[in-house]
Order: C-alpha cells, then sequence, then structure tokens
C-alpha cells in the first residue's frame, strides 16, 4: 500500500476528529495505518490519511461541497482555482494539510464544485435539463411554482432550455425517498409511497462497509470525474454519497470505500429526480 498523503497529529486530535475534518472513515485510517494505537497518538506523529492500494487509484472521499481532483505536471494552487473557478483561499482550508509550494503529480486535492456552466446555487440543489423538459414540468415535478423557479435561475430563458444545461432547484418537500438494500445491492425509488425507479449498485468492501441508518441528501454535483463519474449526491453522513463510477464492472458487487456506486447513466437519471433533503435510507 502506498501512502500518498500524510497528516501530522495535532493537540486534541483523535482518529475520529481527523477523519471528520480531512472525510476519511476512521475504519480506513485504521487500515491504512495497522502500527498505530488509536488511543495513543501523539503530537507531531505522522499518520497516513490518503493511500493507493495495489495499482488502484484511492477513492478519496471529499468535504460537502468539494469534489475530487488529481495534481497534474505544473499544477499550483493559483492554476487549479482558475481552473475550477475557486480561490486558492477555498482549496487551502478543503487541504488544510497539503503543502501548496511542494504539490506532488499524483496528488488528491479535494476542490470546490467546479463553476463552468453550473450556476451557484446556495444549497447546491441541481438538476440537468433532459429532451422535452420545460419549465412548468420541472416547478410541478419538484413541488414549486414557476415564478420560484424563475427567480432562482434568473439568466434562464423559458423558451430556450438547453439540454445539459444545469439550473437550480429550490427547496421543497422531496417528492421522493430513496431506500438501498446492501444485501440486494439495489437502489429503489419510491414516490407517493410506490415504486417508482430501480438500479444496481455497488456498496461498500467488507473492509469499508456502507453505513446503514437514515441519512438525506445534503448536496448535490454535476460531473465530479474520477470514481464519482457524472453525478454526485452527497449525503449527511461526512464523507459519504450516491454517486457515479468508473468502473462500470464493480456494480452489482462490495467493491466501494463505503460510497454507493450507480451506472453513470442510472445515477444521471437518478439525480434529476432527487432533491436535496431527500431521506435516504439504507437497510443491511
Amino acid at each position: 500500500m502506498e501512502c500518498l498523503e500524510y497528516y501530522t497529529v495535532r493537540p486534541g486530535d483523535t482518529l475520529f476528529v481527523i477523519g471528520r475534518r480531512l472525510g476519511v472513515s476512521v475504519d480506513r485510517l485504521l487500515e491504512i495505518n495497522p502500527n498505530i494505537d488509536p488511543d495513543n497518538l501523539q503530537v507531531n506523529q505522522r499518520i497516513c490519511v490518503r493511500a493507493r492500494d495495489g495499482n488502484q487509484n484511492p477513492e478519496v472521499s471529499c468535504p460537502i461541497g468539494s469534489v475530487p481532483y488529481t495534481v497534474q505536471p505544473g499544477d499550483t494552487f493559483a492554476r487549479i482555482a482558475m481552473r475550477f473557478g475557486t480561490t486558492v483561499e477555498a482549496i487551502k482550508n478543503n487541504n488544510p494539510d497539503a503543502d501548496p509550494l511542494n504539490l506532488q503529480v499524483g496528488q488528491r486535492l479535494c476542490v470546490s464544485q467546479p463553476v463552468g456552466d453550473t450556476p451557484p446555487c446556495p444549497q447546491q440543489n441541481y438538476y440537468v435539463i433532459r429532451r422535452g423538459d420545460t419549465v412548468g414540468a420541472i416547478a410541478s415535478a419538484f413541488g414549486i411554482s414557476t415564478r420560484e423557479l424563475l427567480t432562482a435561475n434568473p439568466g434562464i430563458v423559458p423558451e430556450n432550455l438547453r439540454i445539459g444545461q444545469v439550473i437550480c432547484i429550490p427547496l421543497a418537500p422531496s417528492p421522493v425517498e430513496i431506500v438501498i438494500n446492501k444485501n440486494a445491492k439495489r437502489l429503489t425509488v419510491y414516490k407517493d409511497g410506490r415504486i417508482f425507479r430501480q438500479y444496481a449498485v455497488a456498496v461498500g468492501k467488507e473492509e469499508t462497509p456502507t453505513p446503514t441508518g437514515t441519512f438525506t441528501v445534503v448536496n448535490k454535483q454535476v460531473n465530479p470525474g474520477g470514481p464519482y463519474g457524472t453525478r454526485w449526491l452527497g449525503l449527511s453522513r461526512r464523507g459519504y454519497g450516491i454517486h457515479g463510477t468508473n468502473d462500470p464492472s464493480s456494480i452489482g458487487k462490495n467493491a466501494s470505500n463505503g460510497c454507493v456506486r450507480m451506472f453513470n447513466e442510472d445515477v444521471e437519471a437518478l439525480f434529476d429526480v432527487v432533491p436535496v433533503g431527500t431521506t435516504v435510507r439504507i437497510l443491511p
């Protein structure tokens, strides 16, 4: 196992505090640091927080509101910030242990949601326009008025919606609920108490299991890339989410580091029916 990033223990640190700060599970920290004593961390002790298993790329869990990025030759914080439409300060905040003067090619960073054509939605509740969509139909699907939708998107032209265009959806009670059965590796969307859609998924490996319980969708991101595929739906359990994949052969297996993976075409369809605030129940 190759360590890609180290963290220096600070006064008051525990594995739980470190994991919460960096978006890494305690189980993962113990896995990649088999010789540490979690009950006796020492100030200035260096522990590994990002590692590559064999020849596989690490599946980084970034803080809510950010996406993983792999450092390329010639990268600096300033160049990355310009590319993603964010700030150097925001990158520093997301990566407190990264040395901006000593970035390594292949190093994984967490950067804010790429801007591009993505509007700055305050609650990161996005929707991607599909063929046949109208402003009225979208508003009706999410239980909001057309006026509310247009107010949230002052730049859109209702008569000229573009396929692939990203718009903001004002928050409202979710019309759907998600139930994930880990054993069956199946995600079911319920609407009005009835099965609306079902999808095959991949869940966590035995050593990095997907958590069970009741959570909510807290943010949505378009095209996070890498192991996260084309869509990300972040859960209220920090560092976990439902996302696409760059390894479709993993679907139907225990294959992830705790997140729920879907085929990209499936997660794109799910993305557009599941708003922020949706309840997600994960069963054993």
